[in-house]
């Protein structure tokens, strides 16, 4: 089987900066496993959050993205034990606000799994969902025959709504336990692996295109990973120039980014304006969508048909707009047809925000009509929405993905060959596409807030090369590219002009939880005992 999930050692896993605090953490995990259920694990399943470069907002357009796995991570010791009745799951964390809980199935029956609603017992409905969408890969006889007791401690140190993926985290992890637990290992490989994770927590409500998934599964030590969906999920492994000379420093605002809350006004509804600006995009050009997409009725299938179907256009295009043109030059053919997709975008979709009456006169559908090709699926809420700001954003953040790899690739082979290159001025680019994607995501995708513009703000002026806000949005973290030099100018900025000023008094235990430093690691694993 390829790519198999694999058992690793701890060294394999964790850098030396924090390997000697991550073994203790592992040992305690499992001395609480043994005292609270009165035997010892069978094994550590391991799932890391993750930090976005760059690339927001785009993987459920089917855009490529650049993220890299960080070493806060979930961690669940599990242990299966076979008896009569139905399937019962005992769930318990380290963390006190996480009640423990419990429920009980049978796993020929999925309808059997309801979601739980208890405030308290809700984190539980990660591992329900990661049971819930492995069923259908396993075979009648494992699911004729799995009967008796789970147990599983969870350990997190990902800060929950930071938008550094906790519930992909918590999703992949769980998946994990269960793959282990019921003989699976050998069954579902990473990919696999990353699109159950992915399906299963869309269950909960969120509409999530992967990305997330996809870093926590793949992620390698020391290395960035480059994610493409279409026309399958690929992803490839990038060596940053240099970069233990640039680091990567997270600071969380501390407003909570609840994905799942919030869902209907923020992210969803996002999702929802993109279908809608496809949906007029591709109207006015007559595309029809030819062969099957991974990303039916979304932008980047709407663009790609486009260029199928008029696979001359490209060049009549350069010989009318420059900017087109100076695309191509610069960066080449998919960067240049992203441009021309930015001018389709001004041309057709109004600047401003649409009333549902507006946009069923504009789409052409009826109320019913409308209302079942866009809002059945999901529920939202707004009295206006916003399809060119959206669709403006999605293009033009995947121009910035592309742009951000062709600098790594420049300046890595440059150094791998020996040629002179200058590291700096690459890393000086790389964060003005951060700077450009902060903008973007502020200005045209709307998912910004006062503390994350602040925070970028204050990284900027102290020395970070770029700063941009790093996961969903609404609040949670920033991303700042630090050179090492410069690293504890900017901490002290962000200790004096943002933590001490907005949050008040915090410990220096409160703020290594705000503000850290994360090195690229080790993505799903489970840990060797």
């Amino acid at each position: 089987m390829p790519h198999p999930v694999p058992v690793l050692q701890l060294p394999e896993v964790y850098s030396p900066l924090v390997l000697s605090d991550e073994t203790e953490r592992v040992k305690a995990l499992g001395t609480k496993f043994e005292k609270m259920y009165h035997h010892k694990p069978a094994f550590i399943a391991r799932a890391p959050g993750r930090l976005n470069m760059i690339g927001e907002h785009i993987d459920t357009s089917g855009y490529s993205v650049f993220p890299m796995a960080i070493e806060r991570d979930v961690l669940m010791a599990a242990s299966y034990m076979p008896g009569p009745g139905d399937l019962r799951v005992v769930l318990a964390n380290v963390a006190s606000r996480f009640s423990h809980t419990s429920f009980s199935c049978d796993l020929t029956k999925p309808e059997s799994l309801h979601l739980l609603t208890m405030t308290t017992h809700r984190w539980a409905n990660y591992f329900m969902v990661a049971l819930r969408g492995l069923l259908d890969d396993f075979p009648p006889e494992v699911r004729q025959n799995t009967h008796g007791v789970l147990h599983v401690l969870v350990d997190g140190t990902i800060p929950p709504e930071s938008s550094l993926s906790s519930s992909a985290a918590m999703t992949t992890a769980s998946s994990l336990v269960v793959i282990m637990a019921f003989g699976m290992h050998d069954c579902i490989d990473r990919k696999r692996l990353t699109e159950k994770a992915t399906s299963s927590e869309r269950l909960i409500g969120v509409s999530t295109g992967g990305m997330d998934q996809a870093a926590s599964v793949f992620g390698e030590m020391g290395k960035a990973l480059y994610v493409s969906f279409a026309p399958t999920l690929h992803t490839e492994p990038i060596q940053m120039p240099k970069w233990e000379e640039y680091l990567f420093l997270i600071t969380n605002t501390l407003i909570k980014s609840d994905k799942k809350a919030n869902a209907p006004t923020q992210y969803n509804l996002r999702v929802v304006e993109l279908r809608i600006a496809a949906y007029l995009i591709s109207r006015e050009l007559g595309v029809q969508i030819s062969s099957p997409s991974p990303f039916p009725s979304q932008l980047r299938a709407i663009a790609d048909a486009y260029w199928e179907a008029n696979p001359n256009e490209l060049e009549e295009i350069m010989r009318v707009y420059e900017d087109v043109r100076m695309a191509y030059n610069d960066a080449g053919k998919e960067v240049a047809q992203l441009q021309a997709m930015l001018n389709i975008v001004e041309k057709f979709l109004p600047r401003r925000g649409l009333t549902r009456e507006e946009l069923e006169q504009l789409t052409g559908l009826s109320s019913e009509a409308f209302h079942h090709e866009f809002l059945s699926q999901v529920p939202v809420h707004a009295s206006h929405f916003y399809p060119h700001h959206r669709a403006f954003h999605v293009y033009s953040e995947a121009q910035r993905v592309l742009r951000f790899r062709a600098i790594c690739d420049t300046a890595s082979k440059k150094l791998q060959s020996g040629e002179a290159c200058d590291v700096h001025g690459a890393y000086v680019r790389l964060g003005h596409v951060m700077n450009e994607s902060h903008e973007s995501l502020r200005n045209m995708y709307d998912c910004s807030c006062p503390e994350l513009d602040l925070i970028v703000h204050i990284g900027r002026q102290a020395g970070a090369l770029g700063s941009r806000l790093t996961g969903a949005g609404w609040g949670g973290s920033a991303v700042h590219l630090v050179p090492r030099d410069r690293l504890e100018d900017v901490k002290t900025a962000m200790r004096n002009m943002y933590y001490s000023m907005r949050i008040g008094y915090m410990t220096e235990n409160n703020l290594s939880e705000a503000m850290f430093v994360t090195d690229p690691t080790q993505g799903a694993c489970y840990l060797s005992l």
